[in-house]
Parts: C-alpha cells; structure tokens; sequence
C-alpha cells in the first residue's frame, strides 16, 4: 500500500491517503502493518522528489503516447522558466503557481507513471517485505526460544484499534 501512495505524484498527501487505506481496509478484515506502509511512502521525499517527478513524467509520456492518447508535452526549458517564476514571487504565490503548473500541464503523464511505475513496484515490493518482517520476527522468536507462532501471540496485538473485536 505504501508503495502504490509513495508513486503518485501527491506529496504532502500520502500519507493520509495511506491511512484513509487502512482504514478502509480494516472494515473489510484486510490487515496491513501501517508504519510499514507509511515508511514505504516515505521514498518519495523532498531529496528524492526531482528524480521520482522526473521518472514519472518520463514513463507517464511513454504510456501516453503508446496509447495514443494526447497530452502537453514539457521541455525542459519551460521547467527552467516556471521555476524563475515561481522564484520571483512570494512564498505561497510561487507555491501555488508551481502547483497550478504541475497540476495541469504535468498532471496526466505524472500520474499515468507514476501508477505504472508504483503497481508493479508494489507487487514487487510486497512479499519482500513480507519476508523481511517474517525473518526478523523469526529472528526475534529464535532470541527468545519459542516459535515463531509463539513469538506472534506474544508480541503481534490484534486487539487494538479501531476496529478491534470488543470483548465483554
């Protein structure tokens, strides 16, 4: 889940939306482990943000123009000259016109790659950190001499939440 969130190009949101998932998916019985999730989204970060925003522009026009489907292509050249723009102005009026810019001339082959590159991505990513966690709760569980099972009953709580079952 974290994956998918980290590969939209809605920094600032993610999270929420990765909570919002999991709070969904609880009313459905669906478990995942929210810090995990949350750390995941956390790839995509200020530092990181020009590369991924790159890459998914990239695979979003190839997608696009695979698909026939039309789109404002950018140069590199009205980057340049949004960002002096934006730089020229006020804080928040830079802000929003940088936004309002990615938004509506980025926006489609943004998020076009961004799910194509973070689906795949996410199916990738979810059995190995399936095993990551497993392997270092069996870790954990050798440490202290009991099964791995064991090791869960003690120290995995499935009692907490929102959603948890009430017991009289």
């Amino acid at each position: 889940i974290g994956l998918i969130w980290s590969m939209t190009p809605l920094v600032g949101v993610q999270m929420y939306l990765g909570l919002g998932t999991w709070l969904i998916l609880r009313l459905f019985c669906i478990r995942f482990y929210l810090p995990i999730a949350i750390a995941m989204i956390w790839i995509t970060n200020p530092v990181t943000l020009p590369f991924f925003y790159s890459l998914f522009y990239w695979i979003g026009k190839q997608v696009l123009l695979l698909l026939g489907i039309p789109f404002q292509q950018i140069s590199f050249d009205t980057l340049l000259a949004i960002s002096k723009e934006s730089e020229s102005m006020d804080l928040i009026s830079g802000l929003y016109h940088w936004t309002i810019f990615l938004f509506d001339k980025m926006g489609l082959p943004m998020f076009v790659g961004g799910f194509a590159f973070g689906i795949p991505l996410a199916l990738l990513g979810y059995p190995i950190t399936y095993r990551l966690l497993n392997s270092y709760r069996a870790r954990r569980a050798h440490e202290e001499g009991i099964s791995l099972q064991e090791w869960e009953l003690k120290h995995v709580r499935k009692d907490v939440g929102l959603f948890a079952a009430k017991t009289p």
